[in-house]
């Protein structure tokens, strides 16, 4: 019995360490700054106003993910499958809804490909009471990028 879950647990290390190591050997396909002028959900993490770097990043495991640095914040999110092709300036939208602010759309000129993102369950219910302006917000290639 010892012998069975020995090798159960070394398989299942092995599995997490591998899966680790994918996410943690990223290869950023492109970054980017830009600066939030009022707080806003990008799924369920409330980014306060402010200073961001953004980057898209290619993993061993083949699933594309977002980093984003600021203020506070270090979040990685796992980029919705069927990116659409996208020709024009860099720019991240939000659609507001009285007063709250979500990350809905990441359009990058840089790797042509537009990523949009869902509501997070987590944000205020809010949000079903009525809509306001939607935003865009440029966003810049970062430095040595």
């Amino acid at each position: 019995m010892n012998l069975q879950k020995t090798l159960a647990l070394s398989l299942a290390l092995g599995t997490l360490l591998s899966l680790t190591g994918a996410t943690a050997s990223a290869e950023t396909i492109t970054r980017a700054t830009f600066t939030l002028p009022e707080q806003a959900y990008w799924n369920d993490v409330l980014l306060p106003a402010g200073d961001y770097t953004v980057s898209v990043d290619a993993t061993i495991s083949g699933v594309p993910t977002v980093s984003l640095r600021g203020e506070g914040v270090a979040a990685t999110f796992i980029v919705p499958a069927g990116g659409e092709q996208f020709s024009g300036q860099s720019d991240l939208r939000l659609d507001g809804v009285n007063g709250t602010y979500v990350v809905r759309q990441f359009d990058s000129g840089a790797i042509g490909r537009s990523f949009r993102f869902p509501v997070s369950k987590a944000v205020p219910n809010q949000m079903l009471r009525g809509a306001t302006q939607p935003v865009t917000v440029p966003v810049s290639a970062a430095a040595g990028s």
